[in-house]
Parts: structure tokens; C-alpha cells; sequence
């Protein structure tokens, strides 16, 4: 993933309210918001019940190869274009970008 000074990134994050490593992607979203200015975060909340075809829908729209495999919630994506959507991964994966891109 690309990172460059100035420009506007997005990141949506897809998930259900009862999902722990969905509130704490919410909680890093609105963290990196608050300290970068040019990065927004959406969330995206689905019932419980319809997770299971939500995110096989949602997996299947985007290029990457490996997002086809990730099953569990949350679904983090990177995109301000719906054309240009980039699998972030889960919670895991979302921490570690950020630390790694120092937007936390």
C-alpha cells in the first residue's frame, strides 16, 4: 500500500456491532482520523445474520486475490474510488498497516 504525503487516503471498515475486532477497528479508525486530517474511515455495519453473504459479496468485488480467503469480521478496504479498492485485511491487518504507515 501507498502512502504519499498530502494525499487523501480512505479506509471503509465492514463489519457487525457485536463484533469485538469490529469495535476496535472503529476505535483505530477514529483514532488515525483524529491525528491525520486528510484520512477519512467509514464504517459500514451489517447484521449479524447477514454477514456470512454481505462479506462474500463484498470479497468477491474487490481484485486482490487474497481477500477471496478472509472470512471473518471485520473487512477493512483502502479507497476513496469505488474503482480502486485495495484489501486491507481484518483488525490484524489494519493495526499493522497503520503502525507501519505511522498513522497511529
Amino acid at each position: 500500500m501507498n502512502f504519499l504525503f498530502g494525499e487523501k487516503t480512505c479506509f471503509v471498515v465492514h463489519g457487525y456491532p457485536s463484533c469485538p475486532y469490529y469495535q476496535k477497528a472503529q476505535k483505530l479508525g477514529q483514532a488515525i482520523e483524529k491525528k491525520n486530517s486528510r484520512i477519512q474511515v467509514d464504517y459500514i455495519e451489517v447484521d449479524r445474520e447477514e454477514w456470512k453473504d454481505y462479506i462474500e459479496k463484498e470479497r468477491m468485488e474487490l481484485k486482490e486475490h487474497r481477500a477471496h480467503y478472509h472470512y471473518t469480521c471485520p473487512l477493512v478496504v483502502e479507497g476513496c474510488d469505488d474503482e480502486a479498492k485495495l484489501f486491507v485485511g481484518g483488525y490484524a491487518e489494519f493495526l499493522a498497516q497503520s503502525r507501519k504507515r505511522k498513522l497511529v
